[in-house]
């Protein structure tokens, strides 16, 4: 078995089952579902309901891209009360998506035959394996800069290197594995970049933990107001908003200009068709009958705020035993995630496993803790073993 093998996901999850069930105090900041204190995954029961209550209305068939109820509640979701905005300057499609996956699989998908995909060096490792079954080619541009920023500069050469099209790939907020920010200014720099090569790329925003971001109202923002001749994608994950992990439900949202023909929707439900046939229509059907209703979706945002300040302070306060334990790791704002720099990193994994604390290896120099998967009651522990 090899150390990555070893150490992925799924086997250090199990390990870690295996030594909570036999009685000891475990640790396990391996699996990237977001629990609450008591260990139980989060949902919220005021969007559950309608799942529940409403199983045998959606056991047919949906559409391959989701229904128009389904589609017009994920935009009132994510756009709130800007959205007439955005619909004044844009034209915007929904396809409904077996999670942020799929939506990631079908940009790739639709893009193969002309463009290269162009993804940061630090990055979640399935859009490799999602970029091969897409059969779509794809570079890379380093990450972060030697001040811990987001190296535009390696950026802007990546591009100037390739020839012809470009998909380019920005996970934020709350990068995955790092819980990177963009700040304001970071992402006006993205945007002039794009801008300056409108003709040669399109950008894929992965929006997965938006809704457990500190940025969310920004990005909005940002993105209400881009101008880009290209599309823009937006991959969002309704299996992380609402933890619908094992229903795999989310949206891809295509902004084009007004000038623009949108050619692209009915691709979607082509690659749909030839794959997975439609879209979950038990959980885009519940969902659909929540996001008619104003009051419980108001309940739902202040509890995803509730939990995302609970996750903060989690990963803020694993950032300072990092610092007190000198203990490198790659600049974290928020998020799910952080990623430590560490040489010897499955040597280190393996000690900590004899503690009962159960992380992921990224490469052999960088770990990922999920921070969502790690209680506050945790902390003192890792404090003392870390």
């Amino acid at each position: 078995m090899s150390s990555f093998d070893k150490f992925d996901i799924l086997s250090v999850s199990e390990r870690a089952f295996k030594a909570k069930a036999s009685g000891k105090y475990v640790v396990n900041g391996s699996s990237g579902t977001l629990y609450d204190e008591n260990g139980e995954v989060v949902s919220y029961k005021e969007a559950n309901k309608y799942l529940t209550e409403n199983f045998a209305k959606f056991l047919g068939y949906s559409s391959q891209d989701g229904s128009e109820k389904y589609k017009d509640g994920v935009l009132k979701w994510l756009f709130e009360d800007k959205l007439s905005l955005l619909k004044n300057r844009k034209i915007v499609s929904v396809c409904a998506s077996s999670g942020g996956s799929e939506a990631l699989f079908l940009t790739f998908k639709t893009l193969t035959k002309d463009h290269t995909l162009l993804l940061p060096s630090i990055r979640w490792p399935n859009y490799d394996t999602i970029a091969e079954m897409a059969n779509i080619n794809f570079e890379t541009f380093n990450r972060f800069n030697f001040q811990n920023k987001f190296d535009f500069d390696a950026l802007k050469e990546k591009i100037t290197s390739i020839e012809g099209k470009i998909l380019l790939v920005i996970n934020d907020p709350c990068h995955n594995p790092t819980g990177y920010n963009f700040s304001s200014d970071e992402y006006d720099e993205l945007f002039k970049i794009i801008n300056k090569n409108d003709n040669k790329i399109a950008l894929l925003l992965d929006l997965a933990y938006l809704d457990y971001s500190h940025s969310r109202s920004m990005v909005i923002e940002k993105i209400i107001n881009s101008d880009f001749k290209n599309p823009l994608f937006l991959a969002i994950s309704a299996s992380k908003s609402f933890g619908y992990y094992g229903l795999r439900m989310g949206a891809l949202i295509t902004i084009t200009n007004k000038e623009s023909e949108d050619h692209y929707l009915a691709n979607y439900k082509k690659i749909i068709r030839g794959t997975i046939s439609s879209t979950n229509h038990l959980a885009s059907g519940g969902l659909s009958l929540f996001f008619e209703n104003d009051n419980d979706i108001k309940i739902v945002k202040r509890k995803i705020l509730e939990q995302t300040e609970r996750v903060y302070k989690i990963g803020t306060e694993i950032c300072k035993i990092l610092d007190e334990k000198n203990i490198k790791y790659y600049p974290y704002s928020s998020g799910f995630y952080i990623t430590l720099i560490k040489e010897n990193a499955e040597e280190y994994l393996e000690e900590l496993e004899n503690k009962n604390i159960f992380f992921t290896l990224m490469s052999k120099n960088e770990i990922r803790i999920a921070v969502c998967s790690i209680k506050l009651s945790d902390l003192k522990y890792l404090r003392e073993n870390l």
